[in-house]
Protein backbone atom coordinates (compact mmCIF):
# COMPACT_ATOMS: atom_id res chain seq x y z
CA UNK A 1 0.00 0.00 0.00
CA UNK A 2 2.87 2.36 0.45
CA UNK A 3 3.03 2.94 -3.30
CA UNK A 4 0.13 4.57 -5.10
CA UNK A 5 -0.88 3.43 -8.57
CA UNK A 6 -1.67 6.06 -11.20
CA UNK A 7 -5.34 7.07 -11.15
CA UNK A 8 -5.76 6.10 -14.80
CA UNK A 9 -4.78 2.50 -14.05
CA UNK A 10 -7.96 0.39 -14.10
CA UNK A 11 -6.71 -2.06 -11.48
CA UNK A 12 -8.53 -1.40 -8.18
CA UNK A 13 -6.18 -0.14 -5.50
CA UNK A 14 -6.06 -1.75 -2.07
CA UNK A 15 -5.65 0.54 0.91
CA UNK A 16 -4.76 -0.43 4.44
CA UNK A 17 -4.90 1.58 7.64
CA UNK A 18 -1.82 3.58 8.64
CA UNK A 19 -1.44 3.14 12.39
CA UNK A 20 1.66 3.57 14.51
CA UNK A 21 3.88 4.07 11.47
CA UNK A 22 2.76 0.88 9.72
CA UNK A 23 0.30 -0.09 6.99
CA UNK A 24 -2.01 -2.72 8.48
CA UNK A 25 -5.28 -4.48 7.69
CA UNK A 26 -8.33 -3.72 9.81
CA UNK A 27 -8.36 -5.92 12.89
CA UNK A 28 -11.72 -7.35 11.78
CA UNK A 29 -10.38 -8.01 8.28
CA UNK A 30 -13.33 -6.07 6.86
CA UNK A 31 -12.98 -3.90 3.77
CA UNK A 32 -15.30 -1.80 1.65
CA UNK A 33 -15.16 -0.76 -1.98
CA UNK A 34 -15.54 2.68 -3.42
CA UNK A 35 -16.76 3.11 -6.99
CA UNK A 36 -15.29 5.25 -9.71
CA UNK A 37 -18.12 7.79 -10.22
CA UNK A 38 -17.37 8.02 -13.95
CA UNK A 39 -17.61 4.32 -14.70
CA UNK A 40 -19.18 2.64 -11.67
CA UNK A 41 -16.29 0.18 -11.60
CA UNK A 42 -14.47 -0.46 -8.35
CA UNK A 43 -11.87 2.23 -7.82
CA UNK A 44 -10.45 0.91 -4.56
CA UNK A 45 -10.82 -1.61 -1.77
CA UNK A 46 -10.30 0.03 1.60
CA UNK A 47 -9.69 -1.42 5.04
CA UNK A 48 -12.75 -0.74 7.20
CA UNK A 49 -11.65 0.56 10.58
CA UNK A 50 -13.83 -0.11 13.59
CA UNK A 51 -13.59 0.62 17.33
CA UNK A 52 -10.58 -1.65 17.88
CA UNK A 53 -8.64 0.03 15.07
CA UNK A 54 -9.60 3.50 16.25
CA UNK A 55 -8.55 2.67 19.82
CA UNK A 56 -5.22 1.39 18.49
CA UNK A 57 -4.71 4.58 16.44
CA UNK A 58 -5.58 6.86 19.35
CA UNK A 59 -3.14 5.03 21.65
CA UNK A 60 -0.40 5.28 19.02
CA UNK A 61 -1.09 8.98 18.51
CA UNK A 62 -1.00 9.61 22.27
CA UNK A 63 2.33 7.75 22.58
CA UNK A 64 3.77 9.75 19.71
CA UNK A 65 2.51 13.04 21.13
CA UNK A 66 3.71 12.36 24.66
CA UNK A 67 6.99 10.85 23.42
CA UNK A 68 9.46 12.33 20.96
CA UNK A 69 7.08 14.81 19.32
CA UNK A 70 6.43 16.69 22.57
CA UNK A 71 10.18 16.95 23.20
CA UNK A 72 10.92 18.53 19.81
CA UNK A 73 11.14 22.30 19.87
CA UNK A 74 8.32 24.29 18.27
CA UNK A 75 10.83 25.57 15.73
CA UNK A 76 11.81 22.04 14.65
CA UNK A 77 8.19 20.87 14.59
CA UNK A 78 7.46 23.82 12.33
CA UNK A 79 10.28 22.78 10.02
CA UNK A 80 8.88 19.24 9.86
CA UNK A 81 5.38 20.48 9.08
CA UNK A 82 6.81 22.78 6.40
CA UNK A 83 8.62 19.79 4.86
CA UNK A 84 5.31 17.90 4.87
CA UNK A 85 3.64 20.81 3.07
CA UNK A 86 6.42 20.74 0.45
CA UNK A 87 5.87 17.02 -0.11
CA UNK A 88 2.13 17.62 -0.52
CA UNK A 89 2.87 20.31 -3.09
CA UNK A 90 5.29 18.03 -4.96
CA UNK A 91 2.60 15.35 -5.21
CA UNK A 92 -0.36 17.70 -5.69
CA UNK A 93 -1.09 16.52 -9.25
CA UNK A 94 -1.14 12.87 -8.18
CA UNK A 95 -3.30 13.64 -5.14
CA UNK A 96 -5.69 15.75 -7.25
CA UNK A 97 -5.96 12.95 -9.81
CA UNK A 98 -6.85 10.47 -7.07
CA UNK A 99 -9.41 12.86 -5.57
CA UNK A 100 -11.01 13.43 -8.97
CA UNK A 101 -11.15 9.69 -9.68
CA UNK A 102 -12.68 9.06 -6.25
CA UNK A 103 -15.50 11.58 -6.36
CA UNK A 104 -15.75 12.97 -9.88
CA UNK A 105 -14.77 16.47 -8.84
CA UNK A 106 -13.27 18.52 -11.72
CA UNK A 107 -9.46 18.30 -11.69
CA UNK A 108 -9.18 22.11 -11.43
CA UNK A 109 -11.13 21.98 -8.15
CA UNK A 110 -9.09 19.06 -6.86
CA UNK A 111 -5.86 20.91 -7.54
Amino acid sequence: MSSVQPAENNTPRKYQLFIDGQWIDAESGKTFTTPNPATGETLAEIAEADKADIDKAVKAARRAFEGKWSQISARDRGRMLYKLSQLLEQHSSELASLETADNGKPIKESL
